[in-house]
């Protein structure tokens, strides 16, 4: 059986909507399974984050030793760990980075966007390198914000924290659109953006510090959920409702590497409130995504 149609049987297997992308570096070999449908990125799209930094670090624009104020108002809901830190603390941009991208650090991607110039230097970026199928509108703060009805949008974290364990989220906000106005991409625009960073779009020392912290990533369930123990992946993942995203660089050899972008997207709404329901549900999506990184990794191992 192809590849293709073992990634088309997973997903079918597994009930959710993907959007799949292969590339084999060393061979060029590509393909796709519905690679060309638009997907909210949720946070991988902190890769074209990182793809921003690493130009103006090339530029000389910015330092990674530089300090960056945190602020009570930088503090975002969702993932990260700066929320709980006094104010006032100055992590380097190196650290904010790798806050980033490891733990996926909201409070963290925020303050580098706006130390790169907002949302739109990074759009417009994308599009300068021909990459016209991302689209990136939003900061973290912004984009949750519309996950929730406006008369709550604007309290305190610690009180929408509450307010989300308690009431589901707006499953037909903007932030869940899969038009221009979200962070939106294409599973094969992502991979064209993960191979431009591999290749020789930076100096080396450039590209050294991005797979330094991609190589950090802290959560390996889904692309690397099946894969040999010591597997190499520079990736990072992507959460917000039912949207379950990775995307990376598997090294399966010194000279053999592939890369491959998971969108998927299933329907949570009516069991965002029942724990073991849920649990299970999240557990057959990442499993179908682990199953689709082993293929991929078993079909090109060989490869060297």
């Amino acid at each position: 059986m192809s590849l293709v149609n073992r990634i088309k049987d997973i997903v079918s297997a597994a009930g959710i909507d993907a959007g799949v992308a292969v590339w084999h570096i060393e061979s060029d070999k590509r393909l796709d399974v519905n690679g060309d449908a638009p997907f909210p990125m949720a946070s991988t799209f902190k890769i074209p984050i990182l793809a921003t930094a690493c130009r103006q670090l090339t530029a000389g624009v910015i330092s990674l030793d530089a300090r960056v104020p945190l602020a009570d108002e930088d503090k975002s809901l969702g993932s990260g760990i700066l929320p709980y830190f006094e104010c006032g603390l100055e992590p380097t941009l190196r650290d904010l980075l790798t806050l980033m991208i490891i733990i996926s650090d909201n409070t963290a991607t925020d303050m580098v966007v706006d130390y790169l110039g907002g949302a739109l230097a990074i759009e417009g970026y994308m599009h300068e390198l021909g990459l016209s199928e991302i689209f990136f509108k939003l900061n973290c703060k912004d984009l949750l914000r519309y996950a929730l009805p406006p008369e709550v949008a604007d309290l305190p974290v610690e009180e929408l924290i509450k307010w989300t364990t308690q009431n589901d989220v707006l499953r037909d906000g903007l932030c869940f659109s899969k038009g221009p106005e979200n962070n939106v991409s294409t599973a094969n625009a992502m991979n064209r953006l993960l191979h431009l960073l591999y290749g020789n779009l930076f100096p080396e020392d450039v590209r050294a510090v991005a797979f330094d912290i991609l190589h950090k990533q802290q959560y390996k369930h889904r692309i690397g959920r099946f894969l040999p123990l010591g597997t190499k992946v520079a990736s990072k993942t992507g959460t917000i409702g039912g949207i379950r995203n990775d995307c990376g660089i598997i090294t399966l050899g010194e000279t053999n590497h592939v890369i491959l972008t998971l969108f998927t997207e299933w329907d949570e709404a009516p069991i965002w409130n029942q724990p073991v329901a849920h649990h299970q549900r999240v557990f057959e999506v990442e499993t179908a995504m682990g199953k689709i990184g082993r293929a991929v990794y078993d079909e090109f191992a060989g490869a060297d």
